[in-house]
């Protein structure tokens, strides 16, 4: 994947979530509104589903504050799940995954590769 600039390659989009947004990102980094992506309504009140059960996340606090654990694996699953989906219903797309689970192995590990937790989504 190169570099390329939204208006070069509009049809790319990264799954990923993060406080405050709506799941999906430009190449270049902006996070988009959900109707830059041309897919169905239910698929679109999923990721702001999925966006809603990240915000709910307080992995960021100290253990002691914390509410209860964060189910990396059940949201990373979903996301996975969401991002393929996004595929099927745009298979000329380019999207790609944030996967929030194998991150947040890799942060144990550190030193892992990018790609073990960001990876483009192939066609079914």
């Amino acid at each position: 994947m190169n570099e390329n600039t939204v208006e070069q390659n509009p049809k790319w989009v990264r799954v990923m979530a993060d406080y405050s947004s709506t799941g999906l990102w430009h190449k270049n980094g902006p996070s988009v509104e959900p109707s830059y992506l041309p897919v169905s309504a239910p698929l679109l009140e999923r990721l702001d589903a999925w966006c809603g059960w990240y915000e709910r996340n307080d992995d960021y606090l100290p253990e002691a504050e914390r509410k209860s654990a964060f189910d990396y694996q059940g949201f990373g699953a979903e996301g996975l799940a969401i991002a393929r989906a996004i595929k099927a219903e745009l298979p000329d797309w380019t999207v790609v995954y944030f996967d929030e689970q194998a991150y947040h192995l890799s942060r144990q590990g550190r030193g892992v590769a990018r790609e073990t937790y960001e990876y483009e989504i192939q066609s079914a």
